[in-house]
């Protein structure tokens, strides 16, 4: 037979529901306590690959104890199968197709919303518990040349890994979303692009590295583009800002006082994608604007007006002090307008494909 001590602190259950769905956290019991999709269940997980009785979940003084009761579809500790397990805060619990956070929490936590999650799901999750863990990621560089080809003032760092299930920056950035690790991501990425510049010896190159837009206006940002610096202190750094997270002037001027003083530039990324945010140009104008490629594409065969209007959105960003780059550049039609339109620099794969450091610098 179970003992149980008594906890001093509350053993909670976070849920990662599917698609942007809030995240619900679960007390847990001070007994035994059965897991199932039954109302009669102590813990009721509504999702139909869970069995009627799952598995029991208690408390002793080592940790939080679960064990498996036959169930259908398995109980799973950090993505591997189980009978029994003891669980330590930060582990994963999955139960079927349902997956947890363990944690301890002082206070009573709300319950939220739960949607049912999907097997696929489930493995994806754990594979990027080991991209962040073990630094799977596998920066590629995209070159960014001036428009008469004759130089090449920089590379854009996009994310891409190895692993099977999360290849694609949208792969990653989804799993990443429904964690919460955005940031976490995107400093991963900043700082694995800038360790193999370094360990190549290609320190002399300048990178642009994405932010997310999560990630704007805290302090955690700040203080990691400042490690960033203190790590890598001859590097050249662009710091890439997505135009939809453009919204506070003086939010924004702060920031790009805070990159001065870190020896970074800054640049508007994708501009033109929402609302083209004018007044934010005018006012806090980056070193770099980056126009979309949505504007870039078939630009040669546009009518006079777009080409025009474009035209005069270079001149805006021109006479602000910024410098005027053309993303998505594919044809050589393309390339000739944007110099006639008079932009400055280039990027697309025209000019390059983004591909690892080996291939590029």
């Amino acid at each position: 037979m179970i003992t149980q001590s008594q906890p001093t602190t509350q053993w909670v259950l976070t849920e990662y529901g599917s698609g942007n769905q809030q995240r619900r956290t679960i007390k847990v019991p001070n007994r035994i306590a059965t897991v199932g999709r039954t109302d009669d269940s102590d813990l009721c997980i509504a999702v139909s690959s869970v069995s009627k009785q799952h598995a029991k979940i208690w408390v002793e003084e080592d940790g939080l104890h679960v064990e498996d009761l036959g169930s259908t579809n398995g109980t799973h500790h950090n993505g591997r199968p189980i009978q029994e397990a003891t669980l330590a805060e930060g582990d994963l619990l999955q139960f079927a197709n349902a997956v947890f956070r363990v944690q301890c929490q002082q206070e009573e936590l709300p319950d939220g919303t739960m949607e049912e999650g999907l097997i696929p799901w489930a493995q994806t999750l754990m594979t990027f518990e080991r991209l962040l863990s073990q630094r799977a990621v596998v920066p590629h560089y995209q070159p960014i040349i001036t428009m008469d080809r004759a130089s090449t003032p920089g590379y854009e760092v996009l994310a891409r890994s190895d692993l099977p299930e999360l290849k694609s920056p949208a792969a990653m950035f989804e799993v990443a979303e429904r964690l919460g690790q955005n940031a976490a991501l995107s400093e991963l990425m900043r700082d694995e692009a800038s360790r193999r510049l370094k360990a190549a010896d290609k320190t002399n190159a300048k990178i642009f590295l994405n932010t997310h837009p999560d990630e704007m206006g805290t302090d955690r940002l700040f203080s990691s583009l400042m490690e960033l610096r203190n790590r890598y202190p001859s590097i050249s750094f662009n710091i890439e800002v997505h135009e939809g997270a453009v919204t506070h002037v003086d939010a924004m001027r702060t920031f790009r006082d805070q990159l001065a003083d870190l020896g970074m530039q800054l640049s508007y990324d994708d501009f033109g994608a929402g609302q083209g945010r004018l007044l934010e140009l005018v006012e806090v104008p980056p070193d770099i604007l980056k126009f979309d490629m949505q504007l870039i594409r078939n630009i040669d065969q546009a009518s006079a007006a777009r080409q025009d209007l474009l035209q005069s959105l270079i001149r805006i960003a021109q006479d602000s002090g910024s410098i005027t780059l053309a993303e998505g550049v594919e044809t050589e039609g393309e390339h000739e307008t944007c110099v006639q339109l008079g932009f400055e620099l280039g990027q697309g794969f025209l000019y390059g494909r983004p591909a690892t450091i080996e291939h590029v610098l």
